[in-house]
């Protein structure tokens, strides 16, 4: 919270700002301005929540001051201070939001009174507006869920059922005609939203759609949405094919930058129609199916005959009956390092040898007259090292499943104690899974039947827990409380602590300290 100090005499100003311990009322910043003018400025930029004002300025005074904190729209708290008891003085504190009214020479202990009733009834007013601003969120959030299982319903009917999708166009500001179609598919969506939004899927795609508001919100028109693997964009605008292609790689090189967001795109090259929507999404996609999923900087250039990993069929078998995981992880990563020794592999490539890893797999549950569900190779994966790890993760599992004793129970136990032990370091479902020995799925499955929450879930509940006790038994900052729980950015703290509790940090802390 800030506050800004506004009179013309320094002594007066530093007195103001010497007299009141202001951290006792959670401000950190005090600002000062010698008249109306320079204050207006200040406000215009730092937009303190609480303002003390003197009324008898050069320049610009403060009836002038605080008739254009009204005009602007400026929601600040005034506290006046003059020594003229006036009635137009005390009818510009009550039009500018003023709170008191304190006559030259004041008390110490009036100010402080003041200043106290001011930034109550400051957290009071943020209170009722992050409860109106919840509450709008969460019912956006349920609109834009059921549009987005509309748009994905309507997509499954080909040719499309115009009359409702026109409907649904309606709904988000698009016509049926002239609009472009841009398509995305995240290469590592899963270790972003598993490393740096602690498994929170929902707060990882608020963040994608932010960036993406940022970038062509003054572009048209646009709806954006995610239909399996995919986020799909429909832009309605004058821009031309040439500009789109621009505005198509700003929007991935944001993504990677702002959110570690790698992905391959493609778009339809002219403006289509609800009734040419699917020739146009399937154009967008025939484009990310051609891209080349192998960087410059991964390529290899010693190239090695690919020998096709059914070969690898009896190599497996023998090291899943001894239990050796080590020579699983060598198998599946030799073959990896020979697919990046092709200078060019077409996403449609690398889902055929996801095809072929699945037969592989039911071959191998099929000679050890395994009954187990085992989840296969998404067909989508288009990052080498995500698709390395699920292959290895997979047939890991197998051994996990086929050698569950006693032991094991009381290893994913431990992993709750683990987790109370290390909970302000960086804790992720692959760094426990390497830690404790487990494929990532089975120690998720698994933590999940024996404590009825996921592993993440129970880490951010943890952290949350202990934030809340820290807040209100200690007098650590909130960035020094983020920091002990776990969480490197005390913003995205904030977010995950409000999803929890309805309230900000510092709200909690003044309301149960």
């Amino acid at each position: 919270m800030k506050v800004l100090i506004v009179d013309d005499e320094e002594h007066v100003r530093e007195g103001v700002e010497l007299a009141i311990d202001w951290p006792t009322y959670n401000i950190q910043q005090i600002l000062t301005a010698e008249d109306g003018f320079e204050a207006i400025e200040i406000v215009r930029g730092e937009e303190p929540e609480l303002i003390i004002c003197d009324m008898s300025m050069p320049k610009m005074d403060g009836p002038r001051f605080l008739e254009l904190l009204r005009e602007e729209g400026w929601n600040s708290k005034v506290i006046v201070l003059s020594g003229y008891q006036e009635f137009r003085y005390t009818r510009a504190t009550l039009l500018a939001n003023g709170v008191d009214y304190l006559l030259k020479p004041f008390k110490i202990d009036d100010l402080d009174k003041a200043v106290a009733k001011a930034v109550k009834s400051i957290e009071q007013s943020q209170q009722t507006k992050d409860a109106e601003f919840n509450n709008s969120f969460r019912i956006k959030e349920a609109d834009s869920l059921l549009n987005e299982q509309k748009m994905n319903t309507y997509l499954q009917n080909d040719p499309v059922q115009a009359d409702s999708m026109l409907q649904l166009f309606e709904e988000v500001g698009l016509s049926d005609q002239d609009f472009y179609v841009l398509m995305y598919l995240p290469r590592n969506s899963n270790s972003v939203i598993e490393r740096y939004y602690m498994g929170d899927e929902s707060l990882f795609k608020f963040s994608v759609k932010n960036v993406l508001n940022d970038i062509i919100k003054h572009v048209g028109n646009y709806y954006c949405f995610t239909d399996e693997q995919f986020i799909i964009v429909y832009i309605q605008s004058d821009i031309s094919t040439e500009e789109l292609e621009f505005y198509q790689k700003k929007i991935s090189e944001l993504w990677e930058k702002t959110l570690r967001l790698l992905t391959i795109s493609g778009f339809s090259k002219r403006r289509t129609s609800i009734g040419q929507l699917h020739h146009s999404l399937k154009e967008a996609k025939a484009e990310i199916l051609n891209a080349n999923i192998i960087k410059a900087s991964q390529y290899y250039q010693k190239a090695t005959d690919l020998t096709p990993f059914m070969d690898k069929e009896l190599l497996l078998l023998e090291a899943i009956r001894n239990q050796d995981k080590t020579q699983i992880h060598e198998l599946v990563h030799s073959y990896v390092e020979s697919l990046y020794t092709k200078s060019y592999i077409p996403l449609k490539e690398l889902q055929h040898y996801s095809i072929e890893a699945n037969l592989l797999l039911m071959r191998v549950l099929n000679h050890l007259q395994s009954k187990q569900h085992i989840e296969t190779m998404p067909i989508w994966l288009s990052d080498l090292e995500e698709w390395e790890k699920t292959l290895i993760h997979m047939f890991h599992s197998i051994v996990d499943d086929a050698n569950e004793n006693a032991s094991t129970i009381q290893s994913i136990s431990a992993i709750k104690n683990y987790i109370h032990d290390h909970m302000s370091e960086e804790i992720t479902l692959s760094s426990l899974a390497e830690i404790f020995h487990f494929s990532p799925q089975y120690l998720s499955k698994r933590f999940k039947e024996m404590h009825q929450t996921t592993v993440m879930s129970y880490l951010t509940q943890i952290r949350m827990e202990n934030s809340c006790e820290l807040l209100k038994f200690s007098d650590l900052s909130v960035q020094e409380i983020a920091a002990s729980v776990g969480y490197e950015d005390d913003n995205y703290f904030g977010k995950v602590f409000r999803k929890h509790y309805g309230v900000s940090p510092t709200q909690y802390r003044r309301m149960n300290k």
